[in-house]
This record gives C-alpha cells, structure tokens and sequence, in this order.
C-alpha cells in the first residue's frame, strides 16, 4: 500500500509538472518564468511531503529568482545573493547525501542561465532541459515517480520544442 506522503507528493508533483509542460511551450522569456513561478510551489509542496528538503530550499529560492528575472531586474547582487541563497540553504537542508547535491546544483546551473542567458530561448530551455534531467534522478530518490516521469518528459517536450524551432 502506498503511504499517505507519498502520495500526497506525487498528487502535488502532478500538478507542477502541468504547469512545466506548459512553461516548456512558452516563447517569451517572461511567460516562461511565470508559470514556472506556479509550478515552484507545487515543487516545494512535494518535496516537504517526501522529506526531500535540499529541493525545498532550492524552490522557494527559485520563486525569488523567477521573479527578479521576470521584473528584469538588474542587479548583480541580487541575482549572485539568490545564487549563493540557494547553494548555502541547499546544503543546510541537505538531508539526503550526495542526491540531496541533485537540485543545488540543478537550481545553481539554471539560475545562472537565468540570469545570464535571459534573451536568449535557445540558451534557457536547453539550461531547463539539464534542471529537469537532474530533478529527475532526485525524484527517483525520493519516490517521487510523478516528478521522475514527469521532469524526464518535460525535458524531452521541450526538446521537442527546439528542434522544431529548428526546422
């Protein structure tokens, strides 16, 4: 029988990678990040429910940087202090080993991307493309199948995405 977290976890995983699915098709740089914002919460929902805290910390970062980088502010202490936020609470809430490095480093790879790549589709979905493979072998780790599957179609849909893009 499937315990009472991780189902809740995995309901709550749904929900983010609906919200994911849809940021992936997004064109404009700022409708990407708004309803990544969305999917963030469902994120840091799940992955209280699953005990996965490292990713927790690495969400409620990311709904700051979203928004910093949807407003397009321009501050380069603020985009290095959400940067280092994320890697100094990433590693404070680590309860899960070397996988709790998974989404530290997935949230400190597209933050930069983020901050750095803003103007360029190409550049930011293929830096998401990485985020979600790394928060699929967490997911994993944390029974969460729904974000496992999930992240990995979500990065293959957005892949999908740029090759079309392509042609």
């Amino acid at each position: 029988m499937i315990e009472t977290p991780v189902l809740i976890g995995n309901l709550f995983s749904l929900c983010a990678m609906v919200s994911d699915s849809i940021s992936g098709t997004r064109k404009k740089h700022s409708q990407i990040m708004a309803v990544q914002i969305i999917s963030q919460f469902f994120y840091a929902a799940s992955s209280i429910a699953l005990k996965g805290y490292s990713s927790t910390a690495q969400n409620a970062v990311a709904v700051f940087r979203n928004l910093a980088a949807m407003k397009n502010v321009k501050s380069k202490a603020l985009e290095w202090g959400l940067i280092l936020a994320g890697v100094a609470l990433g590693v404070a809430f680590n309860n899960r080993g070397l996988l709790g490095w998974l989404p530290i480093v997935a949230n400190l790879e597209y933050s930069i991307a983020v901050f750095r790549l803003k103007d360029n589709e190409r550049a930011l979905k293929l830096a998401f493309i990485v985020n979600m493979v790394m928060y699929a072998v967490f997911s994993v780790a944390i029974l969460n199948v729904v974000g496992a599957v999930s992240c990995t179609v979500i990065a293959v849909t957005t892949a999908l995405s740029l090759i079309r893009k392509q042609q």
